[in-house]
C-alpha cells in the first residue's frame, strides 16, 4: 500500500496547473514530473529526514511556493515552506549629495584671497598726491576693497565665454603687438633670460586655442615647451583640453589668476612679460568674485613686474566705475605710480572692450617720486588714452570690430 493512502495524486484536493488551463502542455509535463519525483522520494525513504526535506522543496517549487501534502485520510492541508531570511535593504545613494559634499572639500584647500596695502611708500605718496587722483582710481580701488568681503571665491568656476575665440581680429593684433613689444623690450634673449633665473616667468590667460601663445613661439621657439610660461586656468573643461593636447608644453595651473597671485606672492616669482585678458568690467563679476582691479593691485603691491623693466597688457569691459577707456588708463597708471612703477602705455584697442599696452619700469625714488611724475605728467583727467597712445596706433573706434 502506498504511504500517501489509497486515493490517486489526481484525487488530491491539489489541483494541477494544466486543469486550470493556464500552463501550456510542456511546462504541464515538467511540473508534472518534479511532483512525482518527489512522491516517489517521500514513498522510498518513509517520509522522513533529509528526503521529506527535499521532497518538500520540491513541492514547494511545483506549487508556487506553498506545498499541498496529502495526508493519510485522503485530504489535504497547505503547508507553508520556510521563511526566507530578511535581507536588509541597502540604503539608496544620494548622488546630489554627495556631489555637494565633494566640492565643499575641495573648496577647504583653497588659497586665502588677500588684498594687501600700498608697497612703502605707496600711502604717504596717495595723500600728498591729493586731488590729482583720479575718482576713477578711488572709485575702483574703494570697489574692489568692498568685494573682497562678498561673495564666494570658488576654486573653480566656469568660463563666460565658448570655446571659439573672442573678437578674433582684435585679439590677433593684440597678440602680433605684444610679441613686438616683448622683442623691443626684452630683447632676442628672452628663453636665456629665463633659464638663468627659474623665478622669471611669463604669465597669460589664454584660451585652448592657445592664441597668444602660438604667437610667443612664433617669436621665441623654446618657449613652446617652458614651465616657466604660466598660464593660470580657474575653468576645469578649458584646463583639460589645454593639457591633452601635445603641440605645446606651458605650465598650465588648474587655478585662478587671483588665488595664483596670492599663493606665490612670497615664492618671488617675477614677471618679464604678462598678459591679463580679463574680458568683463574693471570691477569684474559679485557672483563669480572676480575682479580684475583687484588683481591689478595684487599684481603691483606683491612685487610681480620684473625689474628693471617688463610688459603689461590687459583687457577689461567698460562698465562703470571706469565707462570710458582714459578711466582704465588712469586706474593702472596710478595703482603703479603709489608702488613705484612707471606705466607707459604703448597701444590701446577699444571695441566693446579696451585692451591697453604698457611698459612697465622701476622708479628710482619709490612711489612718492612715480607719484609726482604722474601728477605733472597729465596724469589727471583732462587727458585721453588717444592723445597718450602715438599717432600709428591702430585703435579701433566702438563697433568696429568684424
Amino acid at each position: 500500500s502506498s504511504h500517501f493512502g489509497s486515493r490517486s495524486l489526481l484525487s488530491c484536493p491539489f489541483q494541477m496547473p494544466w486543469q486550470r488551463g493556464v500552463v501550456p502542455a510542456c511546462a504541464a509535463a515538467a511540473l508534472a514530473a518534479c511532483v512525482f519525483a518527489a512522491l516517489r522520494r517521500r514513498r522510498r525513504c518513509g517520509g522522513g529526514g533529509r528526503a521529506e526535506a527535499e521532497a518538500e522543496r520540491d513541492l514547494q517549487t511545483a506549487g508556487g511556493g506553498r506545498s499541498h501534502v496529502v495526508c493519510a485520510d485522503g485530504g489535504g492541508a497547505a503547508a507553508s515552506g520556510p521563511a526566507a531570511p530578511e535581507v536588509p535593504a541597502k540604503p539608496r545613494r544620494d548622488k546630489g549629495s554627495e556631489r555637494l559634499e565633494w566640492w565643499q572639500r575641495l573648496n577647504e584647500v583653497k588659497p586665502e584671497l588677500t588684498l594687501p596695502e600700498l608697497q612703502d611708500g605707496g600711502a604717504e605718496a596717495l595723500e600728498l598726491a591729493g586731488e590729482a587722483v583720479p575718482a576713477a582710481y578711488l572709485a575702483a580701488v574703494q570697489e574692489a576693497m568692498k568685494r573682497l568681503k562678498k561673495g564666494k571665491d570658488w576654486v573653480v568656476r566656469d568660463s563666460d565665454y565658448g570655446t571659439a575665440p573672442t573678437h578674433a581680429a582684435v585679439k590677433a593684433k593684440v597678440n602680433a603687438a605684444l610679441v613686438s613689444t616683448m622683442t623691443e623690450v626684452l630683447g632676442p634673449t628672452l628663453p636665456e633670460q629665463l633659464a638663468q633665473d627659474p623665478r622669471r616667468v611669463l604669465l597669460l590667460l589664454d584660451t585652448p586655442q592657445y592664441g597668444t601663445l602660438r604667437g610667443i613661439v612664433a617669436s621665441y621657439p623654446r618657449l613652446g615647451c617652458c614651465q616657466q610660461v604660466v598660464i593660470p586656468q580657474a575653468d576645469l573643461r578649458h584646463y583639460f583640453e589645454m593639457v591633452r593636447g601635445g603641440e605645446f608644453y606651458p605650465g598650465v595651473r588648474a587655478q585662478r589668476l587671483d588665488h595664483w597671485l596670492c599663493a606665490n606672492a612670497a615664492v618671488g616669482l617675477r614677471c618679464l612679460a604678462s598678459f591679463l585678458d580679463f574680458e568683463c568690467r574693471l570691477v569684474g563679476a559679485l557672483s563669480a568674485r572676480i575682479c580684475p582691479a583687484a588683481d591689478v593691485m595684487r599684481f603691483f603691491r606683491l612685487g610681480y613686474p620684473a625689474e628693471p623693466v617688463s610688459v603689461l597688457a590687459l583687457t577689461v569691459g567698460l562698465e562703470a566705475p571706469a565707462e570710458r577707456p582714459e578711466e582704465v588708463d588712469d586706474f593702472v597708471r596710478w595703482e603703479a605710480a603709489l608702488n613705484g612703477y612707471s606705466a607707459e602705455l604703448r597701444q590701446a584697442w577699444r571695441y566693446r572692450l579696451v585692451t591697453l599696452l604698457y611698459v612697465i619700469r622701476r622708479v628710482p625714488g619709490g612711489p612718492r617720486a612715480a607719484a609726482a611724475a604722474l601728477s605733472g605728467g597729465g596724469g589727471g583727467a583732462s587727458a585721453t588714452p588717444l592723445e597718450r597712445v602715438p599717432p600709428a596706433t591702430p585703435t579701433l573706434a566702438m563697433g568696429e570690430v568684424t
